[in-house]
């Protein structure tokens, strides 16, 4: 399974070790996840990142290696009515490259949030993990 990890989680997971985004990481060679992200979002970590702790930086580093970065995906072959513009490249690269697009971001993803995208799954890390968990996937 392909997981899309956009900027808000590729931070939370940067900024601690403790939450649903550090798990993601932490199970995804045991589950057989592929975590995925494109060049829009990591430009966006490296923005923000000298807003956090020096650690986040560090923990970014151990945490970038994970990643399978592909190429971002700016239009779509359907139609797509979506408000946020900024974040149209999230949106658009997930279905490209994904099959679920893991995010935090309410305010531009709230109206996705645990529907589907022309089939691309849009969570939060902590309900994809007890989905998991209930559909008995979760090593």
């Amino acid at each position: 399974m392909r997981l899309f990890l956009d900027t808000s989680v590729l931070l939370a997971a940067s900024g601690s070790t403790t939450g649903a985004s550090s798990e993601i990481f932490r199970r995804a060679s045991a589950n057989g996840w592929v975590l995925v992200s494109t060049p829009y979002a990591l430009e966006e970590v490296l923005r923000n990142l000298p807003d956090m702790s020096p650690l986040a930086s560090a923990e970014w580093a151990r945490l970038r290696p994970a990643l399978l970065v592909m190429d971002d995906v700016l239009t779509l072959d359907r139609p797509a009515v979506f408000h946020a513009g900024k974040d149209r490249p999230i949106l658009f690269g997930a279905l490209a490259w994904a099959d679920t697009l893991l995010t935090l971001d309410r305010d531009d993803f709230g109206g996705l949030m645990d529907r589907a995208f022309y089939g691309l799954l849009v969570l939060k890390p902590g309900m994809f993990l007890e989905r998991e968990r209930a559909a008995g996937r979760l090593k």
